[in-house]
């Protein structure tokens, strides 16, 4: 007996450098291991670029394009004929059988006990097929065996009982069948088969790589292959250095498809439109803007200090959050503004151009002299009005206080700021010292008694903090003691003795109201996370400024 049956991807999020080899996949071993030679000896490039590093490999391809465009377009050319031939060497036909049936009666044959282990799946082929005739009252059950006597009595008798009729039915596996992956490992040379680049993110219709040294001989190859192979992709761009310039945008090469970098982006709800070269997005970054995001409340004065084209900021805005949004980039500054308007939330959302720190030590004065309205269910949409109503029900059916997530109290401007976003992982705990003294420069700026009177007012209204939240997203390559790490950074940052230092969660004198996030790994010594904590009155109030 022969069954044919794909073995299951992994799906944990998990950096490449760490993943196991995929297992072997049954059809590919048996049906194609006598070809692999054919493939393999016709797949170096002629005249292969010697391997260099990666920032080296970067730099020549750049100057190679700019000097003679002609060789890039045959490389090209050379690798797109290498993916014709291996469209012709991974065609194969299965000598299979079916059984030909009822329609009505071949789910319930497929699911007997006898029959079951004999049926052909796969997730990229059908076990129930029509009927090679054209009777719309007939289909033909894939069985996975190819001679009839590896069947057993049992499950011939079981075919009979159904009315069922055993006949030839093989399986075309072509060009559409393999996964960019297996004609990957099919193609590349042996040494380069594990680890064989079919991961990508996808950026509206960009598709983005980051391929290692090893394959750049192989890069247009690659590209036309995930071009041809996945629908929604129009471009494939990769990488060609690190993400260490001031605006968080790096080099890259085009390797497939058409040269069109603007690129929508749908996410929270919110559409983004954007230029890849210029600004920076990370599609595998979603679950972290809507988690940071689920926190806001409507009415609640966010400011994002590196707040890119506004995946932070524009759905805050759209959820009914008031926004400060600031980024250095100008080609940021000019997509966010866009986002903004075409996501309809300028009465939400004002946005600004400038150094983060900059930006920071002005927020509370912005917020101040330019209060945002009070609480007003006038102002909320027919959703988030819903959203509203249901919470006070809830909060009278509890017969509770209202909720800290409910803020339609007294009607009090918002002059001061509920939440700082920085989201600048390499260098976004350095800006904290910039909190030093902002309220102390704020006081001095609006005179004592206004003050005084603001500090009475929020005291006294359920749901109104104090001190705002910050919410700081940084790398950590001491991965064992992350919390330690990323908490003696920002207190140093913050400019804290060493006895007020923040305490990471699970320790004894863990620090109140402060949490850290692990948002991805990305790379095997090095993580990403969010630190998210309330600034220390002494930070806020510190007079030697």
């Amino acid at each position: 007996m022969t069954t044919y049956i794909e073995k299951p991807r992994f799906h944990k999020p998990v950096h490449p450098s760490r993943r196991k080899p995929p297992p072997a996949d049954p059809f590919l071993e048996p049906y194609t291991a006598h070809r692999l030679p054919l493939l393999r000896a016709s797949s170096v490039p002629a005249e292969a670029p010697p391997l260099q590093s990666h920032a080296q490999a970067g730099i020549e391809m750049q100057r190679a394009a700019a000097a003679d465009d002609s060789e890039r377009v045959r490389q090209q050319e050379a690798q797109r004929a290498m993916l014709a031939q291996a469209k012709q060497e991974l065609r194969h036909v299965l000598p299979l059988l079916g059984v030909r049936c009822a329609a009505t009666q071949c789910s319930v044959l497929a699911r007997h006990p006898a029959v079951e282990a004999h049926v052909f799946r796969s997730k990229r082929t059908k076990h129930i097929c029509p009927d090679p005739a054209g009777d719309a009252t007939v289909r033909v059950l894939q069985l996975g065996v190819e001679d009839e006597a590896s069947l057993s009595d049992d499950t011939r008798a079981a075919i009979r009982e159904c009315g069922g009729t055993i006949l030839a039915h093989p399986v075309v596996l072509d060009w559409d069948f393999w996964s960019v992956d297996q004609i990957l490992r099919a193609i590349l040379p042996l040494e380069l088969e594990e680890g064989a680049p079919s991961a990508f993110s996808m950026v509206g219709h960009i598709a983005h790589v980051n391929l290692r040294e090893e394959y750049l001989a192989y890069r247009y190859l690659i590209g036309e292959l995930i071009l041809e192979k996945t629908p929604r992709v129009e471009t494939v761009v990769n990488k060609l250095d690190t993400i260490d310039t001031e605006f968080r945008v790096f080099a890259m090469e085009l390797l497939a498809g058409e040269p069109r970098y603007e690129a929508q982006v749908s996410e929270s709800n919110c559409l983004f439109t954007l230029d890849f070269r210029h600004v920076y997005w990370n599609s595998r970054l979603h679950t972290e803007h809507a988690r940071l995001i689920s926190q806001f409340q409507p009415f609640q004065v966010v400011a994002d200090v590196m707040a890119g084209v506004g995946p932070f900021a524009v759905p805050a805005a759209k959820k009914g959050v008031w926004v400060l949004a600031n980024d250095l980039n100008p080609e940021c500054y000019k997509s966010m503004q866009h986002n903004v308007t075409q996501n309809k939330v300028e009465a939400h959302c004002r946005t600004f151009c400038e150094d983060g720190r900059a930006f920071i030590r002005e927020s509370a004065v912005r917020a101040w002299d330019a209060a945002f309205p009070a609480h007003d269910d006038s102002l909320l949409s027919e959703r988030q009005k819903r959203k509203e109503r249901r919470r006070r029900r809830e909060g009278d059916a509890a017969d509770c206080a209202p909720s800290p997530a409910s803020p339609a109290l007294p009607a009090l401007p918002r002059r001061l700021i509920d939440h700082f976003v920085m989201n600048l992982p390499a260098t976004a705990l350095e800006f904290l010292d910039a909190f030093r003294g902002l309220y102390t420069r704020l006081a001095a700026h609006v005179g004592h008694e206004a003050w005084q009177a603001e500090w009475e007012a929020r005291r006294n209204v359920p749901g109104l903090e104090l001190w705002p939240m910050v919410h700081v997203h940084c790398f950590t390559k001491e991965v064992d003691r992350a919390g330690e790490d990323i908490c003696q950074r920002a207190s140093q940052a913050l400019g804290l003795n060493e006895a007020d230092y923040l305490q990471p969660p699970g320790t004894p004198h863990a620090t109140p109201d402060l949490s850290l996030h692990l948002v991805r790994s990305v790379a095997p010594s090095k993580d990403m996370y969010c630190l998210s904590f309330r600034l220390p009155p002494s930070v806020l109030l510190d007079e030697r400024v």
